[in-house]
């Protein structure tokens, strides 16, 4: 075979793919996590961005700014170029929660972004401390109603483990105390040791001390019982409906991205999630993949900020 009958089959062989590339994103893509790394929505993040990959070619990275409940980052994303290569990874707190706990959070969701993505969820579990005389949901209720009342970790003020013990607080009449720590890690060490009674908490970081039977758990948080933990019924199965509290992770693009850009990021990602290794993944981390059009992202933006924004006015919540 000659030189140029050699060049005219590798060009044919190329072909098929030179088209599909010169179409493709041609920059960078950055996904701002607004948190420190190691936690779930970075990890959550760098999972994504390693799946979305292979279907944007110019490339993903993961850059952390953490700050101010998140709020650091997320304004930095509302400043950016609407040029379809920065993302905001949103959190339950950041995109529900924080517009309504924070005076300022400096962004505003509605004027400052366009959704591209719902991207994954993870379910949280009702637990409580071993020595709790009550050994279900409505027993440790029934405690809660008492004038002494029981007392509750989270970890942080707007956290999704704040806000679902004072959505029961608000929906049941209970008494208890909030007692904020700095992250999940020091609340359950104190769950265990006994200093406080009762903690929600991701399933990913509580699963470990509920399998060597550490603390105990009286319910799921979640619309279905968890596969991981099949004998613990959910909220609804024990007589009180409407709590169902998932800590949920998705991307926004500042305002004025171009739809075809939003098109683009929210295919690449939906076809990583259509990915069995990198469900697989996520599974193992105890997140359930979610995806779909851009439409899912922004109901979901929009109605948990109304329903927690509801939550932190009529318990008269403040960030700390």
């Amino acid at each position: 075979m000659n030189r140029s009958a050699a060049w005219a089959i590798a060009l044919a062989l190329l072909m098929p793919w030179l088209p599909a590339r010169a179409q493709g994103p041609d920059r960078v893509l950055r996904i701002i996590v607004p948190f420190a790394p190691g936690g779930t929505s970075d990890i959550v993040a760098r999972l994504l961005a390693h799946g979305a990959a292979p279907h944007w070619p110019a490339g993903v990275v993961v850059e952390n700014r953490p700050g101010a409940a998140g709020n650091i980052g997320t304004a930095e994303v509302a400043r950016a170029a609407p040029d379809g290569t920065t993302l905001i990874q949103c959190t339950i707190g950041t995109c529900g929660s924080n517009p309504s706990l924070y005076g300022d959070s400096g962004y505003d969701l509605a004027r400052d972004f366009t959704p591209v993505i719902l991207t994954g969820a993870v379910r949280n579990v009702m637990a409580v401390r071993p020595g709790l005389p009550a050994r279900d949901l409505n027993a440790v209720l029934d405690l809660a109603r008492r004038p002494d009342g029981l007392s509750f970790g989270s970890s942080g003020v707007g956290a999704s483990n704040h806000l679902g013990p004072e959505l029961l607080r608000e929906k049941l009449g209970l008494h208890w105390v909030h007692v904020p720590y700095r992250g999940s890690g020091p609340a359950i060490t104190d769950l265990i040791a006994g200093r406080i009674d009762v903690f929600f908490d991701n399933l990913p970081s509580i699963l470990p001390h509920l399998r060597a039977g550490t603390v105990r758990a009286v319910a799921a948080v979640s619309a279905e019982r968890i596969p991981e933990l099949p004998d613990v019924p959910t909220f609804a199965e024990q007589g009180i409906p409407g709590i169902v509290i998932d800590s949920w992770f998705g991307f926004l693009a500042p305002a004025g991205t171009p739809p075809d850009r939003v098109a683009a990021l929210n295919a690449a990602f939906n076809k990583a999630l259509d990915d069995p290794a990198l469900r697989q993944r996520l599974r193992e981390a105890a997140v359930v993949p979610l995806g779909g059009p851009p439409e899912r992202m922004g109901e979901q933006v929009r109605s948990e900020t109304a329903r927690w924004g509801e939550v932190i006015r009529a318990n008269n919540i403040r960030a700390e």
